[in-house]
C-alpha cells in the first residue's frame, strides 16, 4: 500500500483552517517520488496523520498512525545506489519511487514482518545522489534498525558490508533500549533511555567522539565525558548533544 503524496479534491483533503492536520511538503518533488525538475514552490497541505517524518537528500520518510513506515524518493543509479531506502531492489526504479512501504527487516539473519515503528530518520549526502547514505528506524519497543552505505561501519552491525534492508541493531543489554537518533554523512549516534550516546561509523573528524586514536568503531560504542543527554543531532561531519540537567550543548 502506497500513501498518496498528492491529494485528491475530495472534501476531506482540503481541511479548513481550524482543523487543518496532517503534514506540508515543498521544495524538490523527487523527494517524493515525483518528477525530477518540478519543485513544490509552496507548501501543501497532505491530509494524513503521522507519528515522524525524516527528509533526507533526495528521499523522504514517514510513519503512519498505524506504525508503518513508507519510503519515496529519487535513485540516481543502481550502480551506486548502497541501499539508504530500506526495501528490496526489486521493489524499487532507477529514478522517481513513489511511497512504499517497508515491509520487512533483518532480525539476526532472519526476515521478518516489520515492527510497528515510531521514529525514523532519513540520512543525507553530498552530493545528493544515490551513494553514501543510511538511515535509521526506531520501533514501538525501542529498537533501533539501520539499512544503507556501511562502508564505515554506522550501521553498527560490527561489518562494513551495506544493506539494502533495515537490520536490528544490537544494543546494550537491560539499556532501555533507544529513545532518539541523529544521522550523519557516514556515523550514528544513537541515545539511549538511560542518558548514554553510543555512536558507530567514521570519527575520522571526531564525530563520534572517541579520540583522535579511533579512526572509525563498526559497533555502538559508548561516547564518554557527556552527562545525562536528553536529545542528540548531526550534521554531516559532527555531533551535538543536549545535557538534560543543565541546558547545555556539547559538540564532537
Amino acid at each position: 500500500d502506497r500513501p498518496s503524496s498528492h491529494p485528491t479534491n475530495s472534501p476531506s483533503n482540503h481541511p479548513t483552517q481550524e482543523d487543518e492536520c496532517g503534514w506540508h511538503y515543498w521544495g524538490g518533488d523527487e523527494g517524493r517520488g515525483d518528477v525530477v525538475g518540478f519543485n513544490q514552490k509552496v507548501p501543501e497541505m497532505i491530509d494524513q496523520l503521522l507519528i515522524d517524518l525524516s527528509a533526507g537528500s533526495r528521499h523522504t520518510f514517514i510513519i503512519a498512525n498505524d506504525g508503518v513506515a513508507y519510503v519515496a524518493g529519487f535513485i540516481e543509479s543502481f550502480f551506486s545506489y548502497q541501499g539508504h531506502m530500506g526495501v528490496e531492489r526489486g521493489m524499487l526504479d532507477e529514478g522517481p519511487n513513489d511511497f512504499l512501504a517497508v515491509p520487512t527487516v533483518v532480525i539476526g539473519k532472519e526476515s521478518v514482518p516489520a515492527p510497528k515503528f515510531v521514529k525514523v530518520y532519513a540520512g543525507a549526502g553530498a552530493p545528493g545522489d544515490s551513494r553514501d547514505m543510511h538511515s535509521l528506524l526506531i520501533d514501538e519497543n525501542n529498537n533501533v534498525y539501520t539499512t544503507g552505505h556501511n562502508d564505515n561501519g554506522q550501521l553498527c552491525h560490527g561489518d562494513f558490508e551495506s544493506k539494502d534492508v533495515f537490520q536490528q541493531v544490537a544494543l546494550p543489554f537491560k539499556c532501555g533500549g533507544a529513545v532518539a537518533a541523529a544521522v550523519g554523512l557516514d556515523f550514528t549516534l544513537i541515545l539511549l533511555a538511560d542518558g548514554r550516546v553510543f555512536g558507530c561509523g567514521s570519527n575520522e573528524n571526531r564525530e563520534i567522539g572517541l579520540g583522535p586514536d579511533v579512526k572509525f568503531a563498526e559497533m555502538p560504542t559508548q561516547i564518554q565525558g557527556l552527562g545525562n543527554i536528553e536529545d542528540v543531532s548531526a550534521g554531516l561531519n559532527f555531533g551535538l548533544y543536549l545535557e538534560r540537567e543543565s541546558g547545555k550543548v556539547l559538540g564532537s
